[in-house]
């Protein structure tokens, strides 16, 4: 049973569809002096273990606005027409207003899973504003909230991240930088100490994009450490891409079956499963394939031209890609390649067909151990990637290694020398291996 200030124990419904219900009770309207005062993000996680419900109200008019005599009214499964919420003094034009049930300004949660009217009002029926969760309506995860698209003014949808005190807007990458770091999820309490700290160096010195491996979703000992990281991140402006492993567990899993000369589709479908949960569980805005390859012997695989290789790591490109497209929300895919040119017989890599489904190819051109590449020949990978990329409709991040061949982390000096030799090709970007190895460098300079 639901009580005020206390959370409801409901199962929580995963939903990729993006309408929401928008339709408000049958009422009058409130005094005009409160026109242009709307509800403009909901967060509804009252079916979620320990979550956290809020609500943002927000002043599109131009002018001041008194939010004395409002309040918010909740009908749903418990309660019909209950004020969960008393609003008192002004809000400035533009200013936003939260109210949450983590500080007690929000009485009591609203579960996602079940229909609900929220009114804000004088009284439940002379509302300045309403939304109404339909009963067909999509449910949210952890992350996930509805909004007002464009901020303020919009139609209600739902999306897998919120942007709680921030205007709401579908994520474009073109408003980042195009760097990124490769973290394990064991670097998580390191970039969350001191107030989280090491985190807000990295997006200090330039680096927006936050390449997190899976285990931090995945292991059970990892999730409340993830729910923190998760919420600081999208706070501070970085974005994370969960790090998946596409055709290894630990050892390499071949998506085709080499008896019957056809392809795997469980594991293909498992893929899938974990991309989507990812998005919308966690609020991830990217999905990266590493491990999108075979381990040096693709060619063994190769039974047909419509079973071979090559065609496995393309198929598994597109479908992430059609994951992605499908929640219409700016999501972006990449993929970690090898950094040699014409791997398809090795690794079934091909860049200008995977450039076709992902958005950024990432080459691990790693030129300190096993390549030794020369400046010069470090800057030809680059070059070759891009370009390949490029064919294909997509672009490459150079990935270069922090360390150097004894694994020892570089200096700011050492590595920006090869960043700056990245930055001089035709790659659109870098992402450093790895986060907790060599001092980074600031980058706020490149790509500009």
């Amino acid at each position: 049973m639901k009580f005020l200030n206390s959370f409801g124990l409901c199962a929580v419904l995963l939903s990729i569809a993006a309408g929401c219900g928008q339709t408000g009770p049958d009422s009058g309207k409130a005094d005009a002096k409160y026109n242009g005062l709307v509800l403009n993000e909901i967060a509804a996680h009252d079916e979620i273990t320990d979550a956290v419900s809020w609500v943002e109200i927000v002043n599109s008019s131009s002018e001041s606005k008194s939010l004395d005599g409002l309040s918010l009214y909740v009908s749903d499964a418990y309660f019909t027409d209950q004020s969960i919420a008393t609003l008192s003094g002004s809000l400035a034009a533009g200013e936003r207003l939260l109210l949450s049930t983590e500080d007690g300004t929000l009485r009591t949660g609203v579960a996602s899973n079940a229909p609900f009217t929220l009114v804000l009002g004088t009284s439940p029926t002379k509302a300045a504003d309403s939304y109404t969760r339909s009963e067909d309506g999509p449910s949210l995860g952890l992350f996930a909230s509805y909004q007002r698209i464009p901020d303020a003014t919009g139609e209600w949808r739902k999306l897998t991240y919120s942007s709680q005190g921030k205007a709401n807007e579908i994520f474009d990458i073109s408003k980042t930088k195009p760097t990124a770091v490769w973290t394990w999820g064991s670097h998580m309490k390191d970039l969350l100490a001191n107030d989280a700290a090491n985190l807000k160096s990295l997006k200090d010195k330039g680096y927006d994009h936050i390449i997190l491996n899976f285990a931090a979703f995945s292991n059970q000992g990892n999730i409340p450490t993830a729910k923190r990281f998760m919420q600081k991140a999208n706070e501070l402006g970085l974005v994370v891409h969960v790090w998946m492993q596409a055709f290894y567990n630990g050892g390499w899993i071949s998506p085709i079956d080499d008896t019957n000369k056809c392809f795997k589709e469980e594991i293909f479908a498992s893929i899938r499963e974990e991309a989507a949960e990812y998005i919308e569980n966690w609020g991830v805005k990217g999905v990266h394939l590493d491990y999108i390859r075979f381990g040096g012997t693709a060619s063994k695989h190769d039974h047909s031209n419509e079973v071979n290789s090559v065609a496995a790591v393309n198929r598994c490109c597109k479908e992430i890609r059609e994951i992605c497209d499908g929640f219409d929300e700016g999501l972006i895919t990449s993929a970690a390649l090898m950094p040699e040119p014409n791997s398809t017989h090795y690794y079934g890599q091909s860049p200008v067909q995977m450039s076709k489904y992902i958005h950024i190819l990432m080459p691990m051109i790693y030129r300190y151990g096993s390549y030794n590449f020369s400046d010069s020949a470090f800057q030809e990978r680059s070059n070759y990637f891009a370009r390949q990329a490029a064919k294909g409709g997509g672009v490459s991040w150079s990935g270069i290694q922090t360390y150097d061949a004894s694994t020892v982390g570089m200096s700011a000096e050492a590595m920006r020398k090869d960043i700056d030799l990245m930055a001089a090709t035709d790659a659109s970007g870098i992402v450093l291996f790895r986060y907790q190895l060599g001092t980074f460098p600031d980058v706020n300079d490149l790509w500009n």
